[in-house]
């Protein structure tokens, strides 16, 4: 008789005693959550398994509204009671069987899930005994114990398999999907009698480390279903349809709004504790990947946490008696801390959604009796939001008023600036400082750094205020802070970071750097770092003043940005005209090489941010090299990162893994910006010496590099990738393994179809596609499609390579018949597809809200557009009805791609949805230095390309002379000029001449991507 395999029967007998006796590290403390994340983490199911964040400490066992100190005596009394040390002198902790919770349950159950794996290569004899064992083993996690403990909490073990369907979800989105159809439709199954997921299954799910935009978005909607804030499960039958993929879409939509609501869904009360812990977790993936929902989540503290112990509304006011006063306060201004915490990615688009959330909450802590106080944190994270926010009108008009002079006092240019006092050049960082000193919190190293950025120094004079996102503080600043007196806070580093970032000009920053210098202090890499970003800004500065030539159009940028004042960017001004206002300085500023030798001899090391900025703007690959080597990164990262082979790089993810995302990014644009450098030659410039080229296992060129790099670490940081993305637009990089290596065309075509297999790596890598990808696809389409025309047109038309003299036409007729209808089928295929695939992520990025009309960007039948997932949206629940809101030169570059590949029709549907969210577009494009321009240069393009005048740009390119003076129906031009017309701040049709210059332009570039 045969028996079952013995790894497979020890696998089952320690899988059984697991929850009896288990040693783990000290790092885990025990908790429901931590069984949970472990029975995951043996299934198999990393995408579920929270994330663990580096440099960060597990405060998941402790309440959520402790304070630090009493987190640390938490800890300290847990390690006191239960850990041991072992004979290895290690320290362990023996958790013993622990109550029964559901968490508990649910984790013995999802061991039970493995079994399938094992028994999967096993005959069906022995299969068996397989069986026989689940049973078993069935019987055991479902003992009677469990049953009795299920039936008193309402649920039955069929509930238990539920709750480990949606958990075990691949995906965010399906994971959500799955919680929302449970939650709202659980009479469809007939097993359960409208029984309600816990609410731990909830916030399990919002610690996963990567959510979707529209995961988020479902999430936050049953967040506030669970409020009581929403019960409207319309929709609910289209996306259980969407799991099944069996009804097509629009009898979906039909069916479901005819559907009447059978009955309201309702949620248990939760507790103030889950309410926070919601809340905290919601902030953090918002922050990630969705900031717009930033005021609906802090709406759930403002209208949910109020004087009662349980979660709910409440909009008068309530007399406070002192122990609420000061639980509520702690909490409420815990979140505007959440709430100032700044994006990963574009951190200053965002500041407009931080700062309206901010705003409800301060309003709601005003609404109570007495009202909430706000204290050093609360402070600090308001002024954190108004130092990165664009200056207001009046901040405007009194920068306009300084002096070109240092310190830039006001200077009165006309008569009527003598009626303007000193008032007006408070700024609101600098008042919300004002508001923290007055609310008896004196002044420490932070707030010192905060004021000189502000506008103000601390001894009274005036500076440059400077749009900045501040650090917070960290221990070392309140450790710093109690033990000096403000005097010697005077001395300290991130003062003078400060005060030289708070400049207009190079001179005036390196007049500061040789103050710090004089007061004899430790040198400090804060004050080098603020130093070489004016250096490198300078430079910049006289690069494009050199040039001083009226630049085309570069998808979305008209020539020159328009001059901004002093402080909005990091732009370095030029030097004052008239000598009696310049800066005296002892000595000349050194150059950023000079400057670099000078911080490494002051035993510097560049480290974090000050290493990714050098990285990310060295001016050749050798000099980046330069930089890495002279880092305080370990030698064996070095290495790995410069002269590793490709197994190399495989067998130690880990030590890579180890580097920060923003160090890991800088590195990889460095490689990308230099795709096609000599990689071998930079490693022995900054060697000194040239190793035997045979004895080289060194990558062909950086942009080889940069792959093999992120295929193996696989970050779920989004700028690595672009850069990549972006070197990929770049001439002159890709090449084809056949027989056209040569070919610029077949280079271009080439780059469209590498494109998209990146793409393929970063959803594998669980990240989405944002606008700022989309942006970079179009680009790189637009040179996919250019040598299409061309490799089409060869035939027809001899045409000159810029590699060398042959033509086109002699190339094809050389090369072998298959590389020729290859190349063929390539660009037919990129002129026929690629338009729809651009507005299939379009479409994804852009998701509709519900009970509008379905503003469908192409009709094609094989694109099959995503269904209306905002269907269970109530009305009553802020939320933004775009999940991404485009900026113009997004906008600018598909109507570019769409505009060249002559669908009219496409850029017809998208000024109709252009013209539908018209107010969010221009909440995005107020943000933007030139944002009313580049808006108007998106609607000069779209005239350019349907009424015939974008010949000029295919002529330039050399295609066939077929498609010129081509141009869209006169119904279509019709309608797009009646749209365009009826919007206001859009300008009205373009005029010819707008036209006439914008093809001028346009046609230098072509030439120069030709």
């Amino acid at each position: 008789m045969q028996t079952i395999p013995r790894d497979i029967k020890q696998a089952y007998s320690s899988r059984r005693n697991f929850h009896k006796d288990i040693t783990i590290s000290r790092s885990t403390p025990e908790s429901p959550s931590n069984v949970l994340t472990a029975a995951l983490e043996r299934g198999g199911y990393g995408s579920a398994v929270p994330g663990k964040y580096k440099y960060k400490l597990d405060h998941t066992h402790c309440p959520p509204l402790a304070s630090n100190r009493q987190r640390s005596s938490r800890i300290r009394h847990c390690y006191r009671k239960h850990y041991s040390r072992d004979t290895a002198n290690i320290w362990v902790h023996t958790i013993k069987a622990p109550r029964l919770k559901l968490q508990l349950i649910l984790s013995r159950y999802l061991d039970l899930l493995r079994f399938p794996k094992h028994a999967q290569n096993v005959n069906a004899k022995v299969a068996l005994n397989f069986e026989d064992a689940l049973d078993e083993d069935i019987l055991q996690v479902f003992n009677e114990e469990t049953i009795t403990f299920l039936q008193l909490k309402g649920y039955d073990p069929s509930d238990v398999q539920v709750w480990a369907w949606i958990l075990t979800a691949k995906t965010s989105l399906e994971a959500a999907l799955r919680l929302l159809v449970v939650s709202s439709q659980r009479n469809e199954f007939p097993s359960h009698k409208a029984r309600h997921v816990p609410t731990f299954v909830f916030l399990f799910i919002l610690r996963r480390p990567q959510i979707t935009t529209q995961a988020l978005r479902l999430l936050v909607v049953h967040g506030w279903q669970r409020l009581g804030k929403s019960d409207d499960s319309r929709g609910v039958l289209a996306i259980r349809d969407l799991m099944e993929e069996k009804v097509p879409q629009s009898q979906r939509y039909q069916r479901d709004l005819k559907r009447p609501i059978e009955y309201v869904r309702t949620y248990p009360k939760m507790s103030e504790t889950t309410i926070v812990v919601m809340v905290i977790r919601l902030l953090r993936h918002a922050r990630r990947s969705w900031p717009a929902a930033f005021a609906s989540i802090s709406t759930m503290i403002t209208t949910q946490v109020n004087a009662g112990q349980g979660g709910q509304s409440l909009h008068k006011s309530v007399i406070l008696n002192e122990m609420t006063s000061a639980r509520l306060s702690f909490l409420y201004n815990k979140v505007l801390h959440l709430l100032s915490l700044p994006t990963p990615q574009h951190p200053y688009r965002a500041i407009p959604y931080h700062q309206r959330a901010q705003f409800n909450v301060i309003s709601r802590m005003n609404e109570f009796e007495p009202a909430l106080a706000i204290n050093r944190e609360g402070y600090r994270a308001v002024v954190r939001v108004q130092l990165a926010h664009r200056k207001t009108m009046r901040e405007r008009e009194w920068a306009r008023m300084k002096a070109k002079s240092w310190p830039p006092w006001k200077e009165e240019k006309m008569g009527i600036d003598a009626d303007v006092g000193i008032e007006s050049g408070i700024s609101r960082a600098n008042e919300s400082l004002s508001r923290l000193s007055e609310a008896g919190y004196g002044p420490q190293l932070w707030e010192a750094s905060a004021k000189v950025l502000s506008g103000w120094d601390t001894d009274g004079s005036p500076t440059i205020q400077t749009r900045t996102i501040l650090s917070k503080p960290t221990g070392q600043h309140r450790v710093q802070s109690r033990n000096r007196s403000l005097k010697d806070a005077e001395l300290h580093g991130d003062i003078w970071a400060a005060r030289i970032r708070a400049t207009r000009t190079l001179h005036e920053g390196w007049a500061c750097f040789l103050a710090y210098n004089d007061q004899m202090t430790p040198p400090s890499q804060t004050v080098y770092y603020a130093m070489i970003e004016k250096l490198v800004f300078d430079v910049k500065r006289r690069r494009r003043e050199e040039k001083e030539i009226a630049a085309p159009l570069i998808y979305g940028f008209v020539g020159r940005t328009a001059s901004e004042l002093s402080g909005e960017g990091k732009e370095v001004s030029d030097l004052p005209t008239d000598p009696r206002d310049g800066i005296y300085v002892r000595t000349l500023p050194p150059s950023l090489d000079e400057f670099f030798e000078m911080m490494v001899s002051s035993r510097i090391q560049p480290s974090g941010r000050c290493l990714a900025f050098l990285l990310s703007h060295a001016r050749s690959l050798s000099e980046g090299f330069k930089y890495l080597r002279s880092s305080n990164l370990s030698p064996a990262v070095i290495q790995l990162l410069l002269e590793c082979e490709e197994t190399a790089v495989r067998q130690n993810q880990g030590l890579l893994r180890q580097l920060p995302d923003f160090v890991f990014a800088s590195y990889i644009r460095l490689l990308s910006r230099f795709g096609s450098a000599d990689f071998v030659s930079a490693i022995d410039a900054t060697k000194g010496h040239e190793t035997p080229r045979d004895n080289r296992k060194l990558p062909l060129s950086p942009l080889m590099q940069a792959i093999r790099l992120l295929y193996a670490c696989r970050p779920s940081y989004r700028p690595p990738w672009y850069s990549l993305l972006s070197a990929l637009t770049r001439s002159k990089v890709m090449h084809r393994d056949n027989a056209f290596v040569d070919d610029i065309n077949g280079k271009g075509m080439a780059t469209w179809s590498a494109m998209l297999r990146l793409i393929d790596r970063m959803q594998e890598a669980g990240i989405e596609l944002d606008f700022e990808g989309f942006h970079k696809l179009c680009i790189g389409f637009e040179k996919a499609f250019l040598a299409a025309e061309r490799t089409l047109a060869g035939l027809h038309r001899p045409m000159r390579s810029q590699s060398d003299s042959t033509t086109t036409s002699d190339i094809l007729s050389k090369g072998p018949t298959e590389a020729w209808e290859r190349s063929r089928l390539d660009a037919e295929e990129i002129i026929k597809k690629g338009p729809y695939t651009l507005k299939a992520m379009f479409k994804r990025l852009a998701v509709l809200h519900s009970g509008e009309e379905d503003l469908e960007v192409d009709t094609a039948e094989y694109l099959i557009p995503r269904p209306e997932l905002n269907s269970l949206i109530d009305p009553n629940i802020l939320l933004p009805r775009l999940l991404e809101v485009p900026s113009p030169a997004e906008l600018h570059a598909l109507i570019r791609a769409l505009g060249l590949s002559r669908d009219y029709n496409g850029l017809r549907a998208l000024i109709l949805w252009m013209a539908h969210y018209a107010p969010e577009l221009r909440a995005v494009a107020d943000e933007l230095r030139n944002g009313a321009e580049l808006m108007r240069r998106c609607l000069i393009a779209t005239r350019a390309f349907m009424d015939g005048s974008w010949h000029s740009l295919v002529t330039a390119t050399g295609t066939h002379d077929e498609v010129v003076g081509e141009q869209a129906a006169d119904g279509v031009i019709e309608e797009v000029c009646m749209v365009i017309e009826e919007i206001d701040g859009w300008g009205g049709w373009p005029t010819d001449e707008e036209v006439d210059n914008y093809c001028r332009g346009v046609k230098l570039l072509m030439k120069e991507m030709a």
